[in-house]
């Protein structure tokens, strides 16, 4: 599956509260995490996004049902 965020990276951070919004997301950590999706069954979906030196350098989709873990 192609991923449709690949589009942030090299944002920064403004930039991309500008662009999807700010959940609750500690400003000064390295990653946010955004919930994009969750299903009939509870399954939810994640985007994860690692910046460095304040500027997306990652960006990755999660797939879980329950919490989900940094690391």
């Amino acid at each position: 599956m192609k991923n449709k965020y690949l589009h942030l990276l090299g944002m920064t951070k403004k930039e991309l509260i500008l662009s999807i919004g700010d959940e609750f997301n500690f400003y000064p950590d390295s990653i946010w995490i955004y919930l994009v999706h969750t299903s009939f069954l509870g399954r939810k979906t994640f985007l994860m996004i690692r910046f460095e030196n304040e500027s997306v350098t990652g960006v990755e989709i999660k797939r879980t049902y329950g919490k989900l873990k940094k690391a």
